[in-house]
């Protein structure tokens, strides 16, 4: 094999190369989403999302009883099953990194929160009480005074 047709094979492979990685890196991750079927393929449907409308990220509230309230999208609340129906699922309370609650609510009333600063957290999980990959949580931090 001659210089010239070795060079010209080494640009084509580093070409080859090239356009399999944009490929890769072109393909869309539905990972958290669901897909539902159309004519001629699939569409990717948005996954859940969830918003902690109460307590607020800093807020000072009344310690014994507080309100947590919920805002979601793109979720049916559902009791806990063991077999998995997409768009169906409940939300996991975390108070201080210590499980609180399952709620197949948006909004819980939880009592004996101790005066103090605390961090809450609410997680979306599937109804077979899978967490969404990526998983749909939010933090709050609050005082209870």
């Amino acid at each position: 094999m001659n210089r010239r047709t070795y060079s010209a094979l080494i640009a084509l492979i580093a070409l080859t190369i090239t356009v399999l990685l944009a490929g890769c890196a072109a393909t869309p991750r539905t990972s958290g989403a669901q897909t539902s079927p159309v004519q001629g393929g699939s569409t990717v449907v948005a996954g859940p999302t969830i918003k902690v409308l109460a307590p607020l990220d800093g807020a000072v509230v009344k310690a014994g009883e507080i309100v947590i309230k919920l805002e979601t999208t793109g979720l049916k609340f559902a009791m806990p099953s063991t077999k998995l129906v997409p768009g169906e699922g409940h939300v996991h309370f975390t108070l201080d990194s210590q499980p609180i609650k399952m709620s197949a609510t948006p909004d819980y009333a939880l009592s004996g929160v101790t005066p103090g600063p605390h961090t809450l957290k609410a997680e979306l999980v599937q109804n077979d009480t899978t967490p969404f990959d990526p998983p749909v949580l939010q933090t709050v931090a609050f005082t209870a005074k």
